[in-house]
Formats: structure tokens, C-alpha cells, sequence
């Protein structure tokens, strides 16, 4: 049995469209900013268990510079991406709180719970 893919949901959630309702909406974004949290957090474990390994290996003389060096920047270009799925998390926040302001204005609308920022 495959494990579900969080990367796939998380790149092709659609925006939101003027048709969506809120409550629907607010629900998207809290699910992808859940898998954004989630996966930022297993990226960075791995960058650090790789950084942790290469040191090891570098330090015991199993690693040539040039390989130590190639290792070093992916793990450069994986941060990048675990500071963008901050970002994405931080932005679905950010539009869940515009979407709750907007709820408690709105009579017509159901009211939406908060969302932990923990």
C-alpha cells in the first residue's frame, strides 16, 4: 500500500474561486497549511540528518571537498524550500484570518473556528 502523496496535493491546490463558499475555502486552506507545516518539518529533519551524516562522514575522511561541496548545496536549494513552504504557510494563515474577519462581518455567513497556531 502507497502512502497518500501530501507534495501533489500540495502543489496543485487550486485558489479559491468567487463561486467557493467560505466555510469550504477556509477549509482548503487550512489543509494546505497543515501540509505545508508538516512536510517544511520532515524536510528540515532531513536536511539536518544529511548535514549531521556529512559532517560525520567529512570528518572521518569517507568524503572527497568536491562531493562534500555538490552534498552542500542541495542541501542549500532543499532549505530554499522549506523556507517557501513557510511561506505558504504563513500566507494561508494570513488568508484564513481574512477569511474569518470577513465571516464575523457577514450575518449570511456560518461562523468559521479558529485555526491553532501552534
Amino acid at each position: 500500500m502507497s502512502a497518500p502523496n501530501y507534495w501533489r496535493e500540495l502543489l496543485a491546490t487550486p485558489a479559491a474561486s468567487a463561486l467557493d463558499n467560505l466555510s469550504e475555502h477556509a477549509e482548503r486552506l487550512e489543509r494546505l497549511a497543515c501540509i505545508a507545516e508538516c512536510q517544511g518539518e520532515r524536510l528540515s529533519t532531513g536536511i539536518a540528518a544529511i548535514g549531521e551524516l556529512l559532517d560525520g562522514a567529512t570528518g572521518a575522511g569517507h568524503v572527497d571537498d568536491g562531493v562534500a561541496v555538490a552534498i552542500c548545496s542541495m542541501l542549500a536549494a532543499l532549505a530554499g524550500l522549506s523556507a517557501e513552504l513557510a511561506t505558504v504557510t504563513r500566507n494561508a494563515h494570513g488568508t484564513l484570518a481574512g477569511i474569518r474577519t470577513t465571516a464575523h462581518r457577514s450575518p449570511a455567513t456560518p461562523h468559521l473556528s479558529p485555526v491553532s497556531q501552534d
